[in-house]
């Protein structure tokens, strides 16, 4: 395995974390956002991996322009002017615009879809927000006992968690097990402890994602009345 990642060939960003999965007991994800398009792009080895726990930090959110999903830092954010509240409604609003998109809008996602909020439910997806913007990339593997020569590594890039990201658009990513994992922990710790704002793991708002999800998305279950309306 080569420390570098580009997507340029077969060695792509999906193919190597969807291998380290398979290997580890929790994986903790710092990413500018929490795209459907990338988590959809590790189902496979998420489903297999039955007692693994995903903890997803977010940094940014997203909105729409010219009909592409754009990250972007809001000022308000970056001058420390929201409350949590706020913050949270403005998560929540980018978890909308992300998946009502015509990319999602099919019978395989739909079931996926149905896995995820199961790992919610579960509290083995765990997802915080960042207070203030954050665009670090970090994805941290804590890999399972009886792994033989390393026990934990990290990769850090370019790459956010999207599907072209992950697979198809040019991205410069390196894979570090020898040096520097403590302190990115540490680094990914402390934004998680004393910089973010817990979403999974408050009941109210873990069930609002919830219900967001399943009915203010295009998954929503149509009635035979809106159907013919």
């Amino acid at each position: 395995m080569k420390n570098f990642i580009t997507n340029s060939n077969a060695e792509n960003l999906k193919k190597r974390l969807s291998e380290l999965i398979s290997k580890s007991e929790e994986l903790k994800f710092l990413v500018g956002f929490f795209y459907f398009s990338g988590i959809r792009e590790l189902y496979t080895s998420l489903k297999k991996n039955s007692k693994i726990i995903l903890k997803v930090l977010v940094g940014l959110n997203v909105d729409k322009w010219n009909y592409q999903l754009i990250e972007y830092a809001d000022i308000d954010d970056q001058n420390g002017n929201l409350s949590n509240d706020e913050i949270t409604y403005k998560f929540f609003d980018s978890i909308k615009k992300s998946i009502n998109s015509e990319q999602f809008d099919t019978e395989e996602f739909y079931e996926q879809v149905k896995f995820f909020i199961e790992l919610i439910e579960k509290n083995q997806l765990i997802i915080r927000k960042t207070v203030k913007p954050n665009h670090a990339k970090l994805y941290i593997f804590k890999l399972e006992s009886d792994q033989v020569g390393r026990n934990n590594l990290f990769i850090t890039g370019s790459s956010n968690l999207t599907k072209t990201g992950l697979t198809t658009q040019e991205e410069f990513n390196v894979e570090i097990s020898d040096y520097g994992f403590e302190d990115a922990e540490e680094y990914f710790d402390y934004l998680w402890e004393k910089e973010a704002i817990p979403i999974t793991e408050n009941i109210t708002l873990k069930e609002r994602l919830v219900e967001i999800i399943k009915k203010e998305t295009l998954i929503k279950e149509i009635t035979p009345f809106e159907a013919f309306f």
